[in-house]
């Protein structure tokens, strides 16, 4: 019953979300992607209420805190004025019904492996968990338990989505549920299943969104099975970023309503794990350079993309320094002193560790697939550009080790390049010749 209570919590994210996502601006998402969506927003908005109540000195409930996000997800809302066409009705061909029932399979094997414990995180059981036992009984982020010497391991400055949401979700459960825990790897699994192909329709045709789809939820379900990721921060990481790069892929992405919700979702990936901020700023960076307009469309857009993410790490880094926790994302040394006598091994112990994970398949085919599909169009440059500057931002993250880091690669690559193999998915479904309509005003059916 404790398991099903903690769970039955998420039900509020999207219930968080909606003021947002009814807006008639989403009216072209059929209203799973639009259900989908809506929990992404919620997860975002919920975590930047609870860290200006830590902030505040306010104690976590879970009543104020809905109400305060959802609030805020109404006046953001407010100005999206634009309207949209209804969504077409569903008629899927036999190349998609083949790729829904392919995400399917995946998605249950996904549960199964959690259910057998064979995918369950170490990490779930070393901090994730127990940081979100001790907010749970703090009603907040607890500071002594952070602040302890003994608890270094738990990362005091890591992002607080994770631990902040199954905070909550324990608060009104009673108690904190292991299993539960762990079984978010494929709800959210199967929430990508659900609510990709809507948002890819707006990029590519309706067989390809759903081929696409399905072979990114196909090689996410076979990593995180064989990385044991149940129960960590990877999983809610890869649906932030995975949402955030199918709505800046559709051919409408020039819309302030698209960007708003791309924005508070690249938030939500930067507020789950560190890696979130990279990717977001490279996804951002990419994006206003192949859709140059003139310099106030620009500044207007980079403000709806990464204006969420300072607002939410700002609040994140002024709790850290008000309480003396935390004051940057620091662990193996200066941002700048680099080992570069490991510069040629660092790759070398990448391609290992993933030609070690399910053969290298997982990765492989993704790949394969994306050259099959002939010269990728310019608008592929935007997740392909993105894989490319991931790829460098963990080479030069594995650099900063002061001895060998091939043992810590070993165990970290497989998981922490799980967005670069959903990248190489989505890449073929971008939109061939001009990648997005100018002037466009909302979302296309969808």
């Amino acid at each position: 019953m404790t398991a099903l209570a903690w769970l039955g919590t998420l039900i509020v994210l999207p219930a968080v979300g909606a003021p947002l996502l009814a807006r008639p601006a989403f009216g072209g998402f059929a209203p799973v992607t639009r259900a989908i969506l809506s929990g992404g927003v919620g997860a975002t908005l919920l975590t930047f209420v609870l860290t200006l109540f830590a902030l505040a000195h306010l104690p976590w409930r879970a009543a104020p805190v809905a109400v305060t996000a959802a609030l805020l997800a109404w006046a953001l809302g407010a100005p999206v004025r634009a309207t949209a066409a209804s969504p077409e009705p569903e008629r899927l061909g036999r190349a998609a019904l083949l790729a829904a029932c392919l995400s399917a399979v995946c998605v249950l094997a996904a549960l199964a492996s959690t259910l057998a414990g064979a995918a369950t995180s170490v990490d779930l059981f070393y901090f994730w968990g127990p940081k979100a036992q001790q907010f749970a009984l703090a009603r907040g982020v607890d500071i002594a338990f952070l602040a302890d010497p003994l608890h270094d391991y738990m990362h005091a400055y890591y992002p607080p989505l994770v631990a902040g949401i199954d905070a909550l979700s324990t608060i009104v459960a009673g108690r904190f549920s292991w299993t539960a825990a762990t079984l978010t790897f494929p709800i959210l699994l199967g929430a990508l299943a659900a609510g990709l192909p809507g948002v890819l329709r707006g990029a590519a045709p309706r067989r390809s969104a759903a081929v696409g789809s399905a072979l990114a939820v196909a090689a996410l379900a076979v990593i995180g099975i064989r990385a044991n990721i149940a129960g960590n921060g990877d999983m809610p990481l890869l649906f932030f970023e995975t949402l955030a790069m199918a709505l800046l892929m559709r051919r409408d992405s020039e819309g302030a309503a698209v960007q708003l919700v791309a924005g508070l979702l690249l938030a939500g990936g930067a507020a789950a794990k560190v890696e979130g901020l990279a990717y977001a700023l490279a996804a951002a960076a990419i994006f206003l350079v192949l859709r140059r307009r003139n310099a106030a469309g620009s500044i207007r857009t980079a403000a709806r993309l990464l204006l969420p993410t300072a607002a939410m790490l700002g609040a994140w880094f002024a709790f850290g320094l008000t309480r003396q926790l935390f004051r940057d994302y620091s662990e193996y040394g200066r941002f700048f002193v680099l080992h570069l006598e490991f510069l040629r091994r660092v790759p070398t112990a990448m391609a290992t560790a993933l030609a070690g994970t399910g053969r290298g398949l997982p990765y492989l085919v993704p790949l394969l697939c994306l050259f099959a599909a002939g010269r990728p169009s310019r608008a592929a440059l935007l997740p392909l550009g993105t894989a490319f500057a991931l790829v460098l931002f963990f080479w030069f993250t594995y650099l900063h080790l002061s001895t060998d880091p091939s043992e810590w690669i070993a165990w970290s690559a497989p998981r922490v390049l799980m967005p670069v193999v959903m990248l190489l998915a989505l890449a073929p479904c971008a939109p061939a010749g001009e990648a997005a309509t100018r002037d466009t005003s909302g979302p296309s059916p969808g």
